[in-house]
């Protein structure tokens, strides 16, 4: 049974990243589909694990085990791998627990199943931290690398619903995979989707990340979908685990002249300091 708990919560070890996550959350198994293929440097847990996404509702039980141990305020994150929503309708009983416990949330969710929930993340987040995050990467899905649900289309009708419901609310702009959707002019138009949407954050994972297993698997869709990149990659990245676009200065410079330009909050630690605003001086005293 301990280890079922070690597997519900686990500690981040970088409180300066990961939007200042305390606890990562996993109650679900199985993983992200796309997680076969590549992970990104947002993911906290980059393990893919094969089997069918499930809950077992006595997986509650267990987690408010977890939760009675840790330090009340903690942030509890919640991460796609798999997305949450994947596996539950509604986040109403985990809600309950946080709230109970007296512990904020990280979400990360790009499911629209979360707009039924902003009922009750709206009522949640004026007695404790929250802070939610919706992932895009594409304005036109062209791969299976690129599920439905990273359209930015998608995306955006998410984002809108939370931020009119006043919930700090940011677009995380991954993955972004050299030669399939690493165009600047794409990557413009997502900044400004966000942004006419009324986004409190923009944050970019602009690196994939591969095992032996998962670069087998993406070259094996490359080989079918984009066979004319197959020569190129091979030659620029051969099997190295982290991959970046040969347009990723002209992607980091972009981003932050039209977020600056724009008043949105771009960097890691001002992100943190939305809800979370202690967090620099707690690390001082260690």
């Amino acid at each position: 049974m301990e280890n079922i708990y070690l597997h519900i919560l686990t500690p981040n070890k970088h409180l300066k990243r990961f939007f200042g996550v305390d606890f990562f959350m996993n109650i679900l198994t199985g993983s992200n589909p796309l997680f076969k293929y590549y992970s990104t440097t947002l993911d906290a847990n980059p393990v893919y694990k094969t089997g069918p996404i499930t809950f077992l509702d006595e997986m509650y039980d267990f987690l408010e085990t977890e939760l009675s141990n840790k330090p009340k305020g903690s942030i509890i994150g919640i991460q796609s791998n798999p997305d949450i929503y994947s596996g539950l309708k509604s986040l109403d009983r985990i809600i309950e627990l946080l709230d109970k416990y007296e512990m904020g949330l990280y979400l990360e969710t790009n499911s629209t199943k979360v707009i039924k929930d902003i009922p009750l993340l709206k009522a949640f987040s004026e007695k404790r931290p929250l802070l939610v995050s919706v992932a895009c990467a594409t304005t036109e899905i062209k791969s299976k690398l690129l599920g439905d649900r990273y359209l930015a289309d998608n995306g955006m009708k998410i984002v809108q619903k939370l931020t009119n419901s006043n919930i700090l609310t940011g677009t995380l702009i991954k993955p972004i995979i050299p030669a399939v959707n690493d165009g600047l002019e794409d990557f413009t138009k997502i900044l400004d989707m966000a942004i006419n949407a009324g986004v409190d954050f923009i944050y970019p994972s602009l690196s994939l990340k591969f095992d032996s297993q998962k670069i087998k698997a993406f070259y094996d869709i490359i080989d079918i979908e984009f066979p004319e990149n197959m020569v190129k990659y091979h030659e620029q990245f051969g099997y190295k685990t982290t991959w970046e676009s040969k347009n990723l200065p002209e992607l980091k410079k972009n981003f932050v002249i039209v977020c600056k330009k724009n008043k949105v909050l771009y960097a890691m630690k001002d992100i943190i300091n939305l809800y979370k605003p202690n967090l620099n001086i707690q690390l001082k005293l260690f």
